[in-house]
C-alpha cells in the first residue's frame, strides 16, 4: 500500500508540476479553460494510476477533476502568484490535493 501511495504522489508531482510549463502555469491564472485543462490532465494521470491498481471508478475521476479545479481556482482568485514555495497557502494547496487522492483510495 505504501508503494502505491508513493506512485500516486509521483503522479501528482508529474501532473501538477513537471507537465506544467511556466507558460501553462501563467495561462491557467488568466483562463478558466486552461485551468480546466490542467485539472483534467492531473485527474487523468491520477485516474490512470488508480485504474492500474484496481481502484478506479468514474465518480473518482469526476471528484478528482472538480476538486483540483476548485482548489486551484480559489488559490488563483484570492492569492498572488509570487508566494514562496513553502508559504502556508501553497502548502495547504498541496495538502488538499493529496487529501483528495487519499479520499479516492479510502472510499
Amino acid at each position: 500500500m505504501f508503494s502505491f501511495f508513493v506512485l500516486l504522489l509521483a503522479g501528482h508531482i508529474l501532473a501538477d508540476y513537471l507537465m506544467q510549463l511556466n507558460k501553462f502555469a501563467q495561462y491557467k491564472r488568466k483562463s478558466l479553460l486552461v485551468l480546466g485543462l490542467h485539472a483534467l490532465i492531473w485527474a487523468l494521470v491520477i485516474s490512470l494510476i488508480l485504474y492500474w491498481a484496481g481502484y478506479f471508478a468514474l465518480w473518482k475521476f469526476i471528484f478528482l477533476f472538480v476538486s483540483h479545479y476548485n482548489i486551484d481556482r480559489v488559490k488563483i482568485k484570492y492569492f498572488a502568484t509570487s508566494l514562496p514555495k513553502w508559504h502556508p497557502v501553497n502548502v495547504t494547496d498541496q495538502l488538499l490535493h493529496i487529501l483528495t487522492i487519499l479520499v479516492t483510495i479510502v472510499l
